[in-house]
C-alpha cells in the first residue's frame, strides 16, 4: 500500500496580505474621521461667522466671504507652523505665529459673538467649531503618508546586510590578506588560505571569499594603483 499523502500546509499569504493592509485601512479610517470632523466644524464655524458679519453691518456677499478670510488665514498659519524648519528666518517665524494667533482669536470671537445668549452652553456650542477645525487639521497633518510594504522591507533588509558586511572586521582582514596575496602571487587568495590565516571555519571562509569576489573591483583597482606606483618608483630609481 502506498502511504497516504500529506495534505499541503495552508498558505500564509492571505494572513500576510491582511496584516499588510491593516495599517493602510487604519490610516484611511483615521483620515476619513478627521476629514468628517473638519468638514462639520468648518461648516458650523462658517455659519456662525457669517451671522456675526451680518450683525456687524456687512452686505450678504461680504458676509458670505468674510469667514473664508478668517478660517483660511488660520489654516494657512497652522500648515506653516507644522512644516516650519530651522532654516526659516526669525521674522518669518514671528509672522507665522502672529497670523496663527490673530486667526484663532478672530475666529473664536466671531463664533462666540454669534451665540444667541451669553450663557455658557450657547457660548460652548458656538466656540467649539474653530477649535475642532484647528485640531482636525493638525491630526490630518500628522497622519502617516505611507506604510512599509514587502518591497520596502526587502530593500531595508538588503541595505542592513550591506552595512553589516562593511562593518565586519573579518572582512577587512580578509581584504588585507587578499591584497597581500595578489601582490605576491598575482592571483586572488584561495579560500583555504583565508581559513588558515584567519583561523575560521570553511563555511565562514567561503562566505568571506565570495564577498571579496563581489567587491573585487575595488581590490583590483587598488592593487593596480600600487603596482603602477611601484613600477614608477623603480623606473625613477633606475
Amino acid at each position: 500500500m502506498k502511504p497516504p499523502r500529506k495534505s499541503p500546509a495552508p498558505s500564509q499569504e492571505p494572513s500576510r496580505t491582511s496584516r499588510t493592509h491593516l495599517p493602510e485601512l487604519d490610516a484611511w479610517l483615521r483620515g476619513g474621521c478627521a476629514l468628517t470632523v473638519a468638514g462639520v466644524a468648518a461648516y458650523a464655524s462658517y455659519v456662525h461667522q457669517r451671522t456675526f458679519a451680518l450683525q456687524g453691518g456687512a452686505d450678504p456677499i461680504s458676509a458670505s466671504l468674510w469667514p473664508l478670510s478668517v478660517d483660511g488665514l488660520l489654516l494657512l498659519a497652522t500648515a506653516a507652523l507644522l512644516r516650519q524648519t530651522r532654516t526659516g528666518t526669525h521674522h518669518a517665524h514671528r509672522l507665522v505665529w502672529l497670523s496663527f494667533l490673530l486667526g484663532i482669536a478672530v475666529s473664536l470671537a466671531a463664533n462666540i459673538a454669534a451665540a444667541p445668549t451669553p450663557a455658557w452652553k450657547p457660548v460652548l456650542v458656538a466656540g467649539w467649531p474653530p477649535v475642532a477645525l484647528l485640531l482636525s487639521v493638525e491630526l490630518l497633518a500628522h497622519l502617516p503618508t505611507n506604510t512599509p510594504g514587502p518591497i520596502r522591507t526587502r530593500e531595508t533588509t538588503a541595505k542592513t546586510k550591506r552595512a553589516s558586511a562593511q562593518d565586519d572586521p573579518l572582512l577587512t582582514q580578509a581584504r588585507q590578506i587578499d591584497a597581500r596575496h595578489r601582490e605576491l602571487h598575482q592571483r586572488p587568495v584561495p579560500t583555504e588560505t583565508l581559513r588558515k590565516e584567519l583561523r575560521i571555519g570553511a563555511s565562514r571562509a567561503r562566505q568571506l571569499n565570495s564577498r571579496l569576489r563581489e567587491g573585487g573591483g575595488d581590490t583590483d583597482s587598488a592593487h593596480g594603483t600600487r603596482t603602477r606606483a611601484d613600477q614608477h618608483g623603480r623606473d625613477r630609481s633606475g
